[in-house]
């Protein structure tokens, strides 16, 4: 009797050993720049025409107002005048450090 009692106390102490339900899963076998992207609050993912793997971060300030990216910590998006939420792929314009419309094509 006193073995299934020990035994459920084990059980128990095991289950409450989980990560924090905010805390990011970090992976030991993943490449420095995997981890710190994830570990930062990015998204590690293809993109490109060629596909690679790189990390897509999420800005704290996106969709705040701007006239310059000066102001963002990503890119000031042109046609919004708001702060990019992450790094985008394909085309578009966005407000330079003085505030000038640049329009680029990202592969």
């Amino acid at each position: 009797m006193l073995r299934l009692f020990f035994a459920i106390g084990v059980l128990g102490m095991l289950g409450s050993c989980q990560p924090a339900p905010d805390a990011p899963y970090i992976n030991p076998l993943w490449t420095p720049e995997h981890r710190e992207c994830v570990s930062n609050g990015g998204d590690w993912a293809q993109g490109g025409l060629l596909g690679l793997y790189q990390c897509f971060p999420h800005y704290s300030d996106a969709g705040q107002a701007c006239s310059a990216s000066s102001q963002c910590e990503g890119l000031c998006m042109a046609d919004t005048k708001q702060c990019a939420a992450s790094f985008e792929f394909g085309c578009y314009g966005y407000l330079d450090d003085q505030g000038a419309r640049l329009d680029i094509c990202v592969d």
